[in-house]
């Protein structure tokens, strides 16, 4: 009998050392992917090509193992064990995301003030419509490309990403021939709010939804108000200020383009079209 109990105590203290083990195991493995995007600052090559500053930082042209690519350097951004553990999260989550219509994530350094990296595009929607503005074809493949990012983010599992600065500065282009690919930046940095100083309202204050100083209204279709001064604004070739809006929107000469951009301008937010219903609408006068 005591030999038997014995046999069983041994039993259950090898069971539990082999939980134990998986355990470790589990979390060694959780721990490797969602470091899977950690770089060496020592891989990086910064250059003195400048291609934007801000609040936040600024972005230069770097070269990571012999590619050209946007390094963004943030300003004191990682000042306590909260905020290290916020941009780990976000970062992972970024290095999850996977669409032909938005930027590249690459990696980011997590020592110091944080480097992340992405994809070099050569040029942006804002650039483009300061020097001369687009055709009309042009305007409707990038309000498509636009619009698939967009969807994508607001459809992510388990939760939807809010993109919360949408505007002409945030979408890339490639040239593909005679027509452009459009890709959405800074959709990593959509959560990073507290950690870089901004305030509950996000974003550039033109594109901004009425509810976006409320965040308990926060929604995709805040993104989606944003959107429609996005399509505005590469139609009349100006960022539109919301007392312009109006009068521009008369202005629009394609019935189907007028009527979604009114509909993604609505006051009340859950009366805006949802990306989905926008990219059928796009697809439908584009084919």
């Amino acid at each position: 009998m005591e030999i038997e109990q014995n046999l069983q105590q041994q039993l259950q203290q090898a069971q539990e050392r082999e939980r134990g083990l998986e355990q470790q195991l589990r979390e060694r493995d959780r721990q490797e992917r969602e470091s899977s995007w950690v770089v060496s600052r020592n891989d990086i090559r910064m250059t003195e090509r400048v291609l934007g500053r801000g609040g936040w930082g600024e972005v230069r042209v770097a070269r990571f193992h012999g590619l050209e690519v946007a390094a963004k350097v943030l300003h004191e951004a990682i000042i306590s064990e909260y905020n290290i553990s916020l941009f780990s999260r976000e970062m992972n989550i970024a290095s999850k995301i996977r669409h032909p219509n938005l930027l590249q994530f690459i990696g980011a350094t997590t020592e110091g003030n944080p480097i992340i990296l992405t994809e070099l595009m050569p040029t942006s929607l804002r650039k483009e419509l300061e020097t001369g503005g687009l055709a009309y074809p042009a305007i409707l493949s990038i309000s498509l490309d636009v619009a698939c990012a967009l969807n994508y983010l607001h459809l992510f599992k388990p939760h939807p990403i809010l993109h919360r600065d949408v505007s002409s500065a945030n979408v890339l282009l490639q040239p593909m021939g005679v027509e452009w690919r459009a890709k959405v930046a800074d959709y990593g940095s959509a959560n990073l709010q507290p950690l870089i100083g901004t305030t509950t309202n996000p974003g550039n204050p033109v594109y901004s939804a009425p509810e976006a100083a409320n965040p308990r209204e926060h929604s995709p279709s805040m993104d989606v108000f944003s959107y429609g001064v996005l399509l505005l604004e590469m139609i009349t070739r100006r960022i539109p200020l919301p007392e312009e809006r109006v009068g521009l929107i008369d202005g629009i000469r394609r019935a189907s383009f007028r009527s979604l951009v009114q509909r993604c301008l609505i006051v009340e937010y859950r009366r805006r079209p949802t990306m989905s219903v926008i990219i059928t609408e796009l697809n439908e006068t584009i084919y």
